[in-house]
């Protein structure tokens, strides 16, 4: 499982290069919180939440991004946002990312702004 939450992740952060986006850091972790993958948007950074699900009809993967899991990557991201410099940056975004299948070539998902910082789904 926790390789194919790995590969998950890099078809996400190929995904996000592919859109011109560059990822900064992976698996950022901070007391209360982690976040799947850090990239960045131009001047805007993205924390994106990574969520896999085989293909087993258990429902999407972008639905198990519950209230108690925002919380968690809000906290993370604040707590990240404090270690660089406020001038590195103009807006942060949290997106999700849902990923179904595995092999060569698995369905993404891309939710850019799927939340705000108050873990309101927008």
């Amino acid at each position: 499982r926790a390789a194919a939450g790995r590969e998950a992740e890099d078809a996400v952060c190929a995904y996000l290069g592919e859109r011109g986006m560059r990822v900064v850091e992976r698996n950022f972790r901070a007391r209360g919180g982690e976040i799947d993958i850090i990239a960045r948007d131009g001047d805007i950074l993205a924390f994106v939440e990574v969520r896999f699900r085989e293909e087993d009809g258990h429902g999407l993967p972008e639905e198990s991004v519950g209230p108690a899991k925002r919380r968690k990557i809000v906290t993370a991201a604040r707590a990240y946002l404090a270690t660089i410099s406020p001038d590195s940056w103009r807006e942060a975004r949290f997106d999700v990312a849902a990923v179904e299948g595995g092999g060569d070539a698995p369905a993404i998902r891309y939710y850019p702004g799927a939340f705000d910082a108050k873990g309101k789904i927008l």
